[in-house]
C-alpha cells in the first residue's frame, strides 16, 4: 500500500467517525432524519464498521421502515465483533420498534449476562420490565389469587420505581420526570 493510499484510508476513517458522532448527537436529540443521514454517510464511508452498521440499521427501521435490512445490519454488526453492549442495545431498539418485545428483552438479557453492571442495559431492562415470579409460588400463574396479588405488586412497583420512557429512541436512558417528582 502506498503512503497516499494510507493517508486516504485514514481520512476516510476520520470522515466516517465524524459522521457517526454527528449521527449519535442527532439521535440523542431525537432528530431521527438527521441521524439517519449521518449514519448512512458513516456506513457508506466504512461499511465494515460494526457501530456504523448497527446504528444505520436502527435508523433504517425507525425512519425508512425498512425492517429487513435494518435487522440484517444489526445482526451482522453483532456477528462481526461479538456481543457488545451498544450493539445489543441497538438490536433491542430494532426489535422494540418492530413490536417484538420478547426479542428485545432477550437482547437486553444477553447483554446483562455479559455486562451485569452496564447502566444502559440496566435502564433498558427497567424500561422493558421483567416478569416477576408468581407471588404465591405453589399456585399457578393464572390462579386468581396470584393475578390479584401480582396486579397489586405491579402497581406498587410502578409507583416507587424511576420513570422510564418505553420507546426505541429512549431505550437505555432513564427519562426524567417533568416536575422532578415520581409519578403516582
Amino acid at each position: 500500500m502506498s503512503p497516499t493510499t494510507n493517508s486516504e484510508a485514514r481520512e476516510a476513517d476520520a470522515v466516517a467517525a465524524a459522521a457517526l458522532d454527528e449521527g449519535l448527537a442527532a439521535f440523542r436529540a431525537r432528530n431521527l432524519s438527521e441521524a439517519h443521514a449521518a449514519f448512512e454517510r458513516a456506513h457508506r464511508r466504512d461499511p465494515r464498521d460494526p457501530r456504523a452498521m448497527s446504528w444505520y440499521g436502527v435508523t433504517l427501521v425507525l425512519v425508512e421502515r425498512n425492517s429487513n435490512l435494518g435487522v440484517l445490519l444489526c445482526d451482522q454488526a453483532l456477528r462481526a465483533v461479538g456481543a457488545d453492549p451498544e450493539l445489543l442495545l441497538n438490536q433491542a431498539r430494532v426489535h422494540l420498534a418492530l413490536n417484538q418485545r420478547v426479542r428485545a428483552v432477550r437482547a437486553v438479557t444477553r447483554g446483562l449476562e455479559l455486562w451485569p453492571e452496564d447502566a444502559r442495559l440496566l435502564a433498558a431492562r427497567d424500561a422493558l420490565g421483567v416478569r416477576g415470579a408468581p407471588i404465591v409460588p405453589f399456585l399457578s400463574r393464572n390462579n386468581p389469587l396470584n393475578r390479584v396479588l401480582g396486579r397489586i405488586r405491579h402497581h406498587w412497583q410502578r409507583r416507587h420505581a424511576p420513570v422510564y420512557e418505553l420507546s426505541p429512541i429512549a431505550l437505555g436512558t432513564p427519562a426524567e420526570p417533568a416536575d422532578g417528582e415520581r409519578r403516582s
